[in-house]
């Protein structure tokens, strides 16, 4: 008996919480982020938001996973679980990991329902390609020798104009703000490259990820 009063409480709480959420949503998607990252790409993330001015209860921000497929199965199994998301977007790197291709295609396949749909927003190397387009266009490959990351290498090249740098910097959205369109344009040559280049390293989607944002009030 204890167990079920226990177990409606925890319903009844969680119905309350949704229905506050609900009452609090500015009248644009409610959208769920969820960045393999657990620091950089949230921190990131939830600077652009403050900086765009959009609602926390249209925008929820997530760092959760250490490869790309733990954040797609961690997307799915949260909008499974509360369904009030109008888009889903996986934010992961291709570095290294052996599930990129799996995430990929799980993302491809997955079935939201009710109209709601889900994006991969890969990176390759990793995000921090991304951060670096704010400074620079290139399409020359990154790599490293086996064992190691290929991320460090961007990082060595995003130094050479963020010298102090880290992964995990909470503040690095506000540092890079002004060249936002500077990265959005680079990030579409890369991609116009891309259509024929017959490989995806150097690449990032983030930018469209970045635009939707940026325009979400728009709508």
């Amino acid at each position: 008996m204890g167990t079920d009063n226990l177990f409606h409480k925890r319903k009844e709480r969680k119905a309350k919480l949704l229905r506050r959420r609900r009452a609090t949503k500015a009248p644009y998607d409610v959208i769920l982020i969820v960045c393999e990252g657990g620091k950089t790409e949230p921190n990131y993330f939830t600077e652009l938001k403050k900086a765009f001015r959009l609602s926390n209860a249209n925008v929820r921000i997530c760092g959760c996973g250490s490869d790309p497929l733990s954040v797609v199965d961690f997307a799915i199994e949260t909008f499974r679980q509360e369904q009030e998301f109008d888009r889903v977007y996986c934010v992961f790197d291709r570095d290294r990991h052996t599930t990129y291709n799996a995430a990929l295609d799980k993302v491809r396949r997955a079935r939201l329902g009710k109209g709601s749909k889900i994006f991969a927003i890969p990176s390759v190397p990793c995000f921090e390609f991304w951060l670096l387009l704010h400074f620079a266009y290139t399409t020359r490959p990154f790599d490293a020798p086996v064992g190691d990351s290929v991320c460090s290498r961007v990082i060595e090249e995003l130094k050479n104009h963020l010298p102090a740098y880290q992964k995990g910097d909470q503040d690095i959205f506000n540092k890079i703000q002004d060249k936002l369109d500077n990265a959005i344009t680079n990030a579409h040559s890369v991609e116009q490259y891309h259509q024929t280049s017959g490989t995806e390293n150097p690449s990032t989607c983030v930018h469209s990820l970045v635009e939707y944002l940026r325009d979400l009030k728009k709508q």
